[in-house]
C-alpha cells in the first residue's frame, strides 16, 4: 500500500478514536449507537480507498511489466 494509503488510513483511524473519547469525556452528548454507526461508515471507507489503492498499485505494475518487456525487445 502507498504512504499515501497509510497516511489516510492512520489519520481515519485517529478520527474515529477521538470521536470515541469525546464520547466518553462529554458522556451523553454522543449516543453510542451514532458512533458504532460512524465506525462502520468509516471501515467502509477505507476498505474502499484499500482496493481503489490496490487496483491502482496493479495497473502501475501491469503498465511497468509492459515497457520492461518492450525495452528488452529491442
Amino acid at each position: 500500500m502507498s504512504d499515501v494509503a497509510v497516511s489516510v488510513g492512520s489519520h481515519l483511524v485517529w478520527i474515529v478514536q477521538l470521536l470515541m473519547i469525546a464520547e466518553r469525556t462529554l458522556s451523553g452528548l454522543f449516543r453510542p449507537e451514532k458512533i458504532e454507526e460512524m465506525e462502520g461508515e468509516l471501515a467502509k471507507v477505507i476498505e474502499d480507498f484499500d482496493r481503489a489503492v490496490n487496483v491502482e498499485t496493479l495497473r502501475i505494475a501491469k503498465e511497468t511489466s509492459k515497457q520492461m518487456l518492450s525495452s528488452n525487445r529491442r
